[in-house]
């Protein structure tokens, strides 16, 4: 009895299984076909995963020229983004002060030369009086009080003239150091460079430390911030690639320089790196750095099989049976030929790579039979 019960299941199975194949088929030979279109696979491709930041550039070397005397500036030699060379003039500053204490050591300095001469001749004559009474006293022709008031007179002639000379010496150095201030009536240039920044104007009142121009020299760097979690990562000589957009420029560079500190606020810490001298670099450019920090496996799929679906990102997806369906992806970078995949496909998975604007969800891809 059992064994005609299964007899009868297993035919029932059979009809069953036979009318699923046949509506499949059925079903399939129902489903629009279309032709002309390529499918592949995925690529799973290992590649270089970058840390990509921003920074800005720098001069290696950045001088802040500052006044050294007050005085209403007269005259600016330069413009900005003008290249100088150490000690070119960059601008006067009028000092009627200073010129007053010129005027005023030239003329001490005269004086004190005049004093010189007068004590030179003074110090001549008692020198000649004092041999001549040296005589009459080893003659016995003058007393020893009368000599000694002689020699007294030729020392005291000494010392004045000594002291007229010192005098001398210190109005010297006076003039000196009131030409001193003159000079820097002059600005000039502490170093070849390019005037980045003029922040005074003509009629201003110049002071002391007050900053007069920035001048850049003429090797750059490029100055960025990196994530504290890349520490270990990060060393000297270590190559990088810098993207200057402002000026169309793009090269691997090495790190020349990593600060240990890290920033407690922003907890990252400072790199940099020096670049080659081209034309166009000045400092504040927004640069754009890729910093390479190890291997990554991806999934790639050619750009041709992404299209956008509404405001979402999808490809067709191929099953066994060439049925087409739309697959929402969230997509990562892109090369410009591949564009990364990071979910909703999977490295096996059939996808159409070209002739995606004739297709639609639930069609079917092939030959039609």
């Amino acid at each position: 009895m059992k064994k005609k019960i299964l007899t009868v299941m297993s035919s029932i199975l059979l009809v069953l299984v036979s009318c699923k194949a046949q509506e499949t088929e059925t079903h399939l030979q129902q489903v629009k076909v279309v032709t002309g279109v390529k499918t592949s696979m995925p690529v799973v491709k290992t590649v270089t995963e970058f840390y990509e930041t921003t920074g800005f550039v720098k001069a290696r070397n950045t001088s802040i020229v500052s006044a050294k005397v007050m005085g209403t500036v007269d005259e600016i030699y330069v413009k900005e983004g003008e290249w100088v060379k150490k000690g070119d003039p960059l601008l006067r500053i009028n000092s009627p002060e200073i010129e007053a204490k010129v005027r005023q050591a030239e003329e001490a300095v005269e004086e004190a030369k005049r004093a010189v001469e007068m004590a030179e001749k003074q110090k001549a004559l008692a020198e000649v009086t004092h041999r001549r009474y040296e005589a009459l006293y080893r003659e016995n022709a003058i007393s020893q009080q009368e000599f000694d008031q002689i020699k007294t007179k030729r020392d005291v002639a000494t010392l004045q003239y000594e002291m007229a000379l010192k005098s001398l010496q210190r109005a010297e150095a006076a003039l000196q150091e009131a030409m001193a201030y003159r000079g820097y009536t002059v600005v000039t240039a502490p170093q070849d460079g390019r005037i980045a920044e003029k922040k005074i104007d003509i009629g201003t009142m110049a002071a002391p430390g007050m900053p007069l121009f920035v001048l850049e020299e003429s090797h750059y760097q490029v100055v960025f911030s990196v994530d504290e979690s890349l520490a270990g990562k990060i060393r000297t000589g270590k190559e990088i690639e810098v993207s200057v957009r402002a000026i169309g420029y793009t090269a691997k560079v090495k790190i020349s320089e990593v600060t240990p500190q890290v920033d407690p606020m922003t907890r990252t810490f400072s790199v940099k790196a020096l670049l080659p001298e081209i034309d166009g670099l000045r400092g504040g450019l927004y640069a754009e750095v890729k910093v390479p920090v190890g291997q990554i496996k991806r999934l790639l799929i050619p750009e041709t099989a992404l299209f956008q679906w509404g405001a979402l990102e999808a490809v067709y997806v191929v099953d066994r049976e060439k049925i087409v369906h739309l697959r929402l992806v969230k997509t990562g970078k892109a090369d410009g030929q591949y564009v990364e995949v990071l979910s909703g496909l999977e490295p096996e998975e059939e996808i159409v790579v070209e002739g995606t604007e004739v297709l639609k969800d639930g069609v079917r891809v092939g030959r039609r039979p």
